[in-house]
């Protein structure tokens, strides 16, 4: 009888990357981000805050996993190599008339190239029947300094996360560079209630102006 080869489990970067992807509760931490990969599309939209897991825009339509998806189909067939789909980041800009400018985003491996970011939109286009997409771009972020905090319980509450999190870099004496972005960990399902579901908050860091407690 002829043996059948054992599948290969898809690449989970929680994993590879638990530094960030798997904080525990507590306080705040500073360290460095690695350099990654990620698929982003800007918005101007309100957001649907009682959807399970994440935030959900309105006015918009998140069109960008359906390009990483189309990425790991490539990775697979050309690459012989898979990957698991990773958890929805935002960084959050600006609230103005009732809506945020955003910058939403998905982390992708380190082998995808942006000649397959192009081909992978292009085959969602031809699936939408050329349907015009919302700008999207391959992002290469840099390494960075950063301090995150873990939110339990639902993400509506983050600011108070932030609010910890800007005191605690206050304290050490850093400055924050740009918007604050979060991660949203828990799957978009039914199964868990609000109380259990984690994001982590982050902001990046710049230059040390103060010894921690600002003395």
């Amino acid at each position: 009888m002829k043996a059948v080869a054992k599948q290969t489990m898809p690449h989970d970067h929680r994993r590879l990357y638990p530094e960030i992807y798997q904080l525990k509760p507590g306080s705040a931490v500073i360290q460095y981000i690695p350099k990654l990969q990620f698929i982003s599309q800007e918005m101007i939209t309100a957001y649907n805050m009682e959807w399970a897991g994440r935030p959900e825009p309105l006015d918009e339509q998140w069109l960008a996993w359906k390009v990483v998806n189309q990425l790991k189909q490539i990775a697979k067939m050309e690459l012989d190599y898979r990957f698991k789909l990773m958890p929805y980041e935002i960084v959050w800009h600006q609230y103005e008339n009732k809506k945020w400018h955003v910058t939403q985003m998905m982390q992708i491996p380190e082998l995808i190239t942006e000649e397959m970011f192009e081909r992978a939109r292009l085959r969602v286009r031809n699936n939408l029947r050329d349907q015009a997409l919302p700008d999207m771009q391959f992002v290469a972020a840099e390494a960075a300094l950063c301090a995150q905090k873990l939110h339990v319980g639902h993400y509506k509450e983050t600011n108070r996360t932030l609010s910890e999190l800007k005191q605690f870099v206050e304290e050490q004496g850093f400055e924050i560079i740009g918007d604050h972005r979060e991660i949203y960990l828990t799957p978009a399902t039914d199964c868990h209630p609000p109380a259990t579901w984690k994001t982590i908050v982050r902001v990046e860091l710049g230059e040390r102006r103060l010894p921690p407690g600002g003395v």
